[in-house]
């Protein structure tokens, strides 16, 4: 009985929009949309990998946003810092033809998010930064400036190498925090032996990072409040809810509220690479008026998942949600039917396994519901048979009928990549003229996460790194691929033309989409890819799909 039903749910998506062309009046169309880019955003990118650029400026064209960006030449890479110096002159140059710009304070600042764990600054280096952005504002005060700024890591800096050494420095870091709410002699003692056994230059250098990060987030706060920049984002990135670094997140947010600073210009959350994205969105939604807050309801895939906290985050899943709706405006509801997207939150694990088909009815039953389906596709161990997307496909779910789909990193950045591509992609439908843009550009950034979300970070990385491994390089995660480039770069493109052929000619991604809003179904007749590694080393890449789209419409 239980797999009639789901047989039954899962072919209700692809009849109901087969209903709508199979008339005998259906005109057939090849879908090519011109891009439409009628608004400029500048962006400084956290860094040059995908996720900080690309993934910001697909989504952007999805609502006729063209994001501009710094020539390569400028930016970093990898641990090479970006050119302070040239980006700034750019960004200066370019204010003069847009009335947005999404800026990394890291970027500016350090030379990128890499940078900024590793390079020491001094007051002077901040100073210098507020001097730029107000002159930035004196010759540009109509720029609309959304800074955003990644607070560092608990992780000690590279230039701390003995294992002993950083091991003693998290222990450390925990425990001052712990000690500051309760100060009981055993923490107290505790502490006392770890700072007699820590080097002390290791210790002041640790301390010096976290007190000048506090210093420029007082004086960007203060900038905010001068109304130089229009927005700031304090994003946390690999954290722990007890750490120096939260520490002193607390103390800038008793000295913020302390000031003349509007609640709703300053927002802190977690996350990373992200950010830019998010930041688009916001933007993205109130060029429509009257501007999108979305109701939402969350769904999990197991009881345990809001409450469960996965690697490298200091919140739950559950609270990861609530931050990331809360900075969009949108509302949670508590019912399916009152929403106008469903957020699912799947956090696979091994006891989670046997679940997944109980699982993937409820996914079904929202989209022969009408619902718009945001998928977030996560993995306790970061390993493909813990997650949907494999039973997905053999239990023939139609995948282009969700809105978005994330398995990426950490909790924060696919809750927060898939929000962000659902309400860019959902207002753009809505208030565009254009609908079969819209279609076309979701689609695209919609199968650019299943390869790279699923197929490569699930699946094709272990297989690298592990043939790396039996030819003798060790740190897989770090690697200096000069020396063995374009063997990685084969097996990277030969893994994955192999699950192209697999994917596009399954019935997942062949069944025809209808969308209410263009009064059309849309086909995905044909997939071809390009990938590298953008950086040397193989935890992300580059990747982008080219889709032939085939529009089916009654008349």
């Amino acid at each position: 009985m239980k797999k009639i039903f789901t047989i039954v749910l899962a072919l209700i998506a692809g009849i109901t929009a087969l209903i709508h062309f199979s008339e005998s009046h259906c005109i057939t169309e090849q879908l090519t949309p011109s891009p439409s880019e009628s608004q400029r955003v500048l962006l400084i990118p956290l860094d040059s990998r995908p996720p900080c650029t690309k993934l910001v400026a697909d989504n952007g064209q999805t609502a006729d946003i063209s994001v501009i960006m710094p020539p390569t030449q400028y930016m970093d890479f990898y641990t090479q810092p970006g050119e302070i110096a040239s980006l700034r002159s750019w960004l200066l140059s370019e204010a003069q033809n847009a009335q947005e710009a999404i800026i990394s304070i890291d970027q500016l600042l350090y030379g990128g998010l890499i940078a900024s764990r590793n390079k020491a600054i001094t007051e002077a280096d901040i100073d210098g930064l507020i001097i730029y952005l107000k002159e930035l504002h004196r010759k540009k005060p109509s720029l609309q400036l959304y800074a955003f700024t990644i607070l560092p890591r608990m992780t000690p800096p590279d230039y701390i190498e003995a294992y002993d050494d950083r091991a003693q420095l998290l222990e450390w870091s925990r425990l001052i925090h712990i000690c500051r709410n309760e100060p009981t002699d055993e923490n107290t003692e505790k502490l006392r032996e770890l700072e007699s056994s820590i080097p002390p230059e290791h210790l002041q250098s640790y301390k010096e990072i976290y007190n000048r990060n506090y210093q420029l987030n007082c004086q960007l706060a203060r900038l905010l409040a001068e109304g130089v920049i229009q927005k700031l984002v304090l994003a946390q990135d690999d954290g722990e809810a007890f750490s120096l670094p939260n520490m002193r997140l607390e103390e800038f947010v008793n000295y913020v509220n302390n000031q003349s600073i509007d609640s709703n210009s300053l927002q802190i959350i977690h996350g990373a690479d992200e950010v830019a994205l998010s930041i688009l969105t916001n933007i993205a939604k109130k060029n429509y008026i009257p501007p999108k807050n979305f109701k939402v309801y969350v769904d999990y895939n197991n009881p345990d998942t809001p409450k469960n906290f996965m690697p490298y985050m200091a919140i739950n899943n559950s609270q990861t949600a609530d931050e990331r709706l809360v900075f969009h405006g949108s509302k949670q509801v508590a019912a399916p039917a009152d929403a106008d997207y469903i957020l699912f939150i799947s956090c696979g694990s091994r006891s989670t396994m046997n679940d997944r088909k109980k699982t993937i009815n409820r996914l079904t039953q929202y989209i022969a519901d009408g619902k718009p389906v945001a998928l977030v596709d996560l993995s306790e161990n970061f390993a493909a048979q813990e997650t949907l997307f494999p039973l997905m496909l053999k239990e023939n779910f139609p995948m282009n009928r969700l809105v978005a789909y994330a398995g990426w990193n950490t909790a924060s950045n696919s809750i927060g990549t898939a929000i962000a591509q659902t309400e860019i992609y959902l207002t753009a439908l809505s208030a565009k003229s254009n609908k079969d843009s819209a279609v076309y550009y979701n689609l695209h950034n919609l199968n650019n996460r299943f390869f790279e979300d699923y197929y490569y970070l699930k699946d094709i990385i272990d297989l690298v790194n592990i043939s790396l491994k039996k030819k003798g390089y060790t740190n897989v995660y770090d690697l200096d691929l000069k020396h063995n480039y374009i063997w990685s770069d084969d097996m990277l493109k030969k893994s994955l033309q192999q699950r192209l052929y697999q994917y596009k000619y399954s019935t997942s991604c062949n069944t025809p989409v209808f969308i209410p809003e263009a009064n059309a179904s849309f086909s995905v007749t044909d997939i071809s890819l390009e990938a590298f590694f953008p950086w040397p080393r193989t935890f992300e890449i580059y990747l982008n799909t080219s889709l032939k789209i085939t529009k089916h419409k009654t008349q």
